[in-house]
């Protein structure tokens, strides 16, 4: 029931007996709280009845070690922290119409009303988000350290912002990766440094994909670097090839997720029509992508290892995206168990700061692109659209987190979306 709903419900009850709701309400999370270790002894099934009476504690002991096979431990007790967190969110509810006939601020209640239905939505993620087993993807080790495999290392970058604007130009977000093991990477590195001493005289700095689509000059950390070449417009030309074939010959795989932000916010986030998907936009694409990139991993030959990096932006925001990765190991995504996570990405994201060649450079010209792509409806070609394209990790019919790039919402534009993965490679059926 939605927050409005249940202020209408209260406000046509009369006080008193608005009153007596909210005491019988805070008597009855009170004796729930009391009973619920007594209730995850005593339950051995997920529902809610079962044999309470007559039974011993070891037999008490061998249910609930009977009930965790194929359940994540810690299900039950999700399933009954979202049931009390429901509660205490219509007691607050009845505490804003009690406050407001009272002519009494209601922003803090308010605030606590919408904390309490996203950490009920995190805990239905938890009780209900996935189905165990899953199968699809098999390890020979839980821990991907133990198997001693090779390192494919995960360069992340973003395009566009993540939070929503009124800007109705910015109303999308890409997040791009490349995916590329250390010896290629190296080897990128080598070419990059010659291409900026042949074309700049120096190499300690980074490639940065803005000034270089716009030919401008750029200053970044004291360092002045002229992409526009003094309008020698021969220069450029004889850089953009360069770089160019630079991305050709380079071996790298390429992962994205943009975001339609406006659709999303209407049809996921006030609508609410998956419980289960995080409700911001960075989360949301984050999940997206390593679900593709886990599923590259498992069906990779010989297996591998992820390690993913991200260029650091600050500290707070660094903690952030390190939270939602250690969510995704910790609890998993809807398709994808933690298990498969845990077993083919190193635990922990990993920070970098731009200031020399690295393969992140190859990840925000993944970025930019499929921002504007994204931006196009998924109808033009950027400037280095053809070469990524043909570099975007696909398998068998592309569906089911099997293609390298998502773009989500796509229900308008679905079309689209299919026909680009077939010319990526996916064997769809045709039209």
């Amino acid at each position: 029931m939605s927050h409005s709903k249940r202020v209408a419900e209260w406000s046509c009850a009369p006080t008193g007996i608005a009153q007596a709701h909210v005491v019988e309400l805070s008597q009855h999370l009170v004796a729930e709280e009391s009973a619920e270790w007594s209730l995850l002894c005593l339950t051995a099934n997920d529902d809610e009845t079962g044999p309470t009476a007559g039974v011993s504690m070891a037999d008490h002991t061998s249910q609930i070690r009977r009930s965790r096979e194929g359940d994540p431990e810690g299900r039950r007790l999700a399933k009954r922290q979202a049931s009390l967190l429901e509660e205490a969110e219509r007691v607050a509810c009845a505490l804003i119409v009690l406050l407001e006939r009272a002519r009494y601020p209601t922003d803090r209640v308010s605030q606590l009303v919408s904390d309490l239905a996203r950490e009920q939505r995190a805990a239905l993620q938890k009780a209900y988000g996935r189905i165990e087993p899953r199968t699809r993807f098999k390890s020979d080790a839980s821990h991907p350290l133990h198997s001693r495999r090779s390192i494919v290392h995960l360069y992340l970058d973003e395009s566009g912002l993540s939070f929503p604007e009124n800007n109705a130009s910015q109303g999308f977000f890409a997040l791009g990766g490349v995916a590329i093991d250390e010896e290629e990477g190296s080897k990128y590195c080598q070419r990059a440094d010659d291409i900026k001493v042949r074309f700049f005289g120096r190499k300690d700095f980074a490639f940065h994909e803005p000034a270089m689509r716009h030919r401008k000059p750029e200053n970044r950390k004291g360092v002045r670097i002229d992409y526009s070449f003094g309008a020698d417009k021969a220069r450029q030309e004889e850089f953009d090839k360069e770089i160019g074939q630079l991305l050709e010959d380079t071996q790298f795989v390429v992962f994205g997720v943009g975001i339609r932000k406006e659709a999303f916010r209407e049809d996921f986030v006030e609508k609410e029509l998956d419980p289960y998907l995080p409700t911001d936009v960075y989360s949301v694409a984050l999940t997206f992508l390593l679900e593709r990139f886990v599923d590259y991993l498992a069906h990779s030959v010989p297996q591998s290892m992820g390690r993913v990096t991200l260029e650091s932006i600050g500290s707070r925001e660094d903690a952030f995206h390190q939270l939602q990765y250690a969510r995704l190991l910790l609890e998993g995504s809807q398709w994808v168990s933690d298990r498969a996570f845990q077993a083919r990405l190193e635990t922990g994201l990993r920070f970098s700061t731009k200031s020399g060649s690295s393969p992140a450079e190859l990840a925000d010209v993944v970025a930019r692109d499929l921002f504007e792509w994204v931006r196009s409806e998924c109808k033009g070609a950027p400037k280095w659209w053809e070469i990524l394209c043909s570099k975007v990790y696909v398998r068998g019919d592309g569906l089911m987190g099997k293609f390298g790039i998502k773009v989500f919402p796509d229900a308008d534009i679905r079309d689209r979306i299919e026909e680009h993965r077939r010319q990526c490679g996916a064997m769809l059926p045709p039209k």
